[in-house]
């Protein structure tokens, strides 16, 4: 999200009643809780709201002279640049998700004990 389209957060939300996906947001991906929105599920459960910051892996914006694109004059648009925008050989970082973090083996685990 950083990389390709400038994001400086990602967030989300989860069920309070969600243990094992507030640890794997909060200890193995690092994301903070951001606070709770009451009722906001259908059934009336509350939610976390939940927020990653990625300003450490934001690429510096090409400075193309224009004022909008810097933030200026820019209410209601978009945070983020054009998708597929980047054209700078800068070393970027890849982060790992899903199965490279034995997410997979951990839901595989819990499918397979509950059969």
């Amino acid at each position: 999200m950083a990389e390709t389209y400038g994001a400086s957060y990602v967030s989300l939300h989860v069920r309070v009643s969600n243990k094992a996906a507030i640890a794997l947001y909060r200890d193995t991906l690092n994301f903070r809780v951001d606070g709770t929105e009451a009722k906001y599920y259908a059934d009336g459960e509350d939610a976390l709201g939940m927020k990653m910051d990625l300003e450490h892996l934001r690429l510096p914006p090409e400075n193309t002279g224009s004022k909008e694109e810097e933030g200026e004059g820019s209410v209601g648009k978009d945070e983020g640049g054009e998708a597929g925008s980047l054209e700078k050989k800068e070393k970027l970082h890849k982060v790992k998700v899903g199965r490279q973090l034995g997410v997979g083996e951990l839901v595989e685990r819990n499918e397979s004990s509950a059969a």
